[in-house]
């Protein structure tokens, strides 16, 4: 079985939690917003009620082999490709090196960085440190918007269990055709939405669609999922929009090898 993912978000979050990680090393474990249509509501059932097509969608069992995947993927070593603009201008690219020590613990080495971390700003001391403080807000935004999108993407076992208890049932649409799509409400912060895509056989992320705030702002995401010759699901692409700072950033998780470890 082949087939590529789709994943949308949007986010919010405390300090304590997002100022933990790299804006262009956390960004990339996450989940995005942009709610897709649910199509006919006819079609819409809750859990516990699915007719036919549903039967075999057991939440515990999803949440199971999603929780198994995602274990799976730390045998792997990747590149992660980062890239920020703002106002529609490119100010960052960086390329990562991804891979799981034998605790299971991430980590990230920087390859690329663009421009580099140690470039000066132009102008005079005062200007400079203006430039600097300004880049230091903007790094602490990101991170807690990056810690938020991962809260998402990183849902317990458990609550992700219950959340699936919740969902509203119905079948894919267009190109998720033959998928089940479960949208749930509240899952983190009140108002906000998660809805997910599962294909039927491997019961894995095909797509996501993620809605909440920032700041009392939408963040949006997108990402596509796409699955390994060893049958493995991967989060391929992601993109985090924040419009209230005409902030956009695009991650790409590349080249893909199973580590030696």
């Amino acid at each position: 079985m082949t087939f590529k993912y789709k994943i949308s978000r949007k986010f919010g979050l405390t300090n304590a939690t997002a100022r933990s990680a790299r804006v262009y090393c956390v960004l990339g474990v996450f989940l995005l917003a942009v709610i897709m249509p649910t199509g006919d509501k006819s079609q819409l059932v809750s859990a516990g009620s699915e007719p036919a097509v549903f039967q075999g969608m057991d939440p515990a069992k999803v949440a199971a082999a999603i929780k198994g995947n995602a274990q799976e993927l730390k045998a792997f070593t990747y590149q992660q490709r980062m890239q920020l603009q703002l106002k529609g201008e490119t100010k960052k690219i960086t390329l990562t090196q991804m891979n799981y020590d034998m605790n299971g613990n991430l980590q990230k080495t920087l390859l690329s960085e663009q421009p580099p971390a140690d470039a000066q700003p132009s102008g005079g001391r005062i200007k400079q440190r203006i430039v600097a403080k300004k880049t230091g807000e903007f790094k602490d935004m990101m991170e807690e918007i990056a810690a938020l999108v991962k809260s998402y993407s990183e849902l317990p076992h458990e609550q992700l269990q219950a959340s699936l208890k919740q969902g509203v049932f119905s079948a894919g649409q267009g190109d998720m055709q033959g998928a089940i799509q479960i949208q749930m409400h509240n899952v983190i912060q009140q108002g906000d939405s998660l809805t997910l895509w599962i294909d039927k056989t491997a019961m894995l992320f095909r797509r996501i669609a993620i809605a909440t705030t920032y700041e009392g702002n939408p963040v949006t995401s997108t990402a596509n999922y796409s699955m390994l010759p060893t049958g493995q699901v991967y989060m391929a692409q992601t993109i985090v929009n924040y419009p209230a700072k005409q902030v956009l950033t695009q991650i790409d998780n590349l080249n893909y090898q199973r580590s030696h470890l």
